[in-house]
This record gives C-alpha cells, structure tokens and sequence, in this order.
C-alpha cells in the first residue's frame, strides 16, 4: 500500500502547524497558546479541540496540510474544499472563486469561527489556499 499526494483548495485561513503556529496566540516556541488546547497538543490532538469549540462545525472545519512528520492545519469553509490525485487537474473558474465566498457567507462563518476559538490569525483575511497532502 503506497501514499498518495494530493493538491487541495479551500477557502479560510492557513493556522501553521505546532512549530509555527499562524497566529497571535502563539508562545516562545511558536506553538498554539489558547486556554483549549491540551498540553500534549500535536496535529491531531490540537484539530480534534479545535473542533469541539467550533460554534457550527457543519460549517467551518479543519483540514490538515502536509504528511504524518510535517503537519500543518487549514481552517477552512465547509463546502469550498476540492482536491485531485497527483495525475489530476483541477480546472479553476476565477469567476466562481471570486463571487461564492461572498454568496455562500464563507467569511461570516469564518469570522463565527474565530471569534469562538479565540483565534487571531496573522492572515489578514479569509482566502482561496492551495495545500498538498501526501498519505
């Protein structure tokens, strides 16, 4: 059984990951520093608190960037994500990345999101992320 690499897009914000996390609330190591994260937080650990604060989780998530050693979170708009295998394409319609954030109300939610995860991230707004996984 092999790994797969894969490219994503998504709509929202790129959080980093647990050595250089994308955000205020961030200590001297460059990891999260928010009252709900547990101490043993990695990847997954941190993602799966992450969720349970969210206000609506059926509309924002968390998608994770990288591989098993390098692994970054995405906080993303439920609904924007697409992703092909690495023999794919994706085929883009400017037109329709432009207008749906703002047809779909992804910036709200996002907004929702942060608020309620205490988040400040240093990505100025919410915005279209290409990111690769591989596994």
């Amino acid at each position: 059984m092999g790994s797969t690499p894969r490219a994503h897009l998504a709509y929202g914000y790129d959080l980093g990951s647990a050595e250089d996390f994308k955000a205020a609330e961030r200590d001297e190591y460059g990891s999260p520093d928010l009252p709900w994260v547990p101490d043993d937080a990695y990847a997954y650990t941190f993602a799966g608190a992450l969720e349970k604060q969210l206000p609506d989780p059926r509309a924002v998530g968390v998608e994770f960037s990288g591989a098993e050693e390098s692994t970054g979170w995405m906080l993303i708009a439920k609904g924007s994500e697409r992703s092909v295998d690495w023999d794919e394409a994706m085929a883009l319609d400017l037109d329709e990345l432009e207008g749906r954030p703002a047809a779909e109300g992804w910036d709200v939610r996002l907004g929702e999101a942060l608020a309620a995860l205490g988040i400040t991230p240093t990505q100025v707004r919410a915005r279209w992320l290409v990111f690769p996984t591989y596994g």
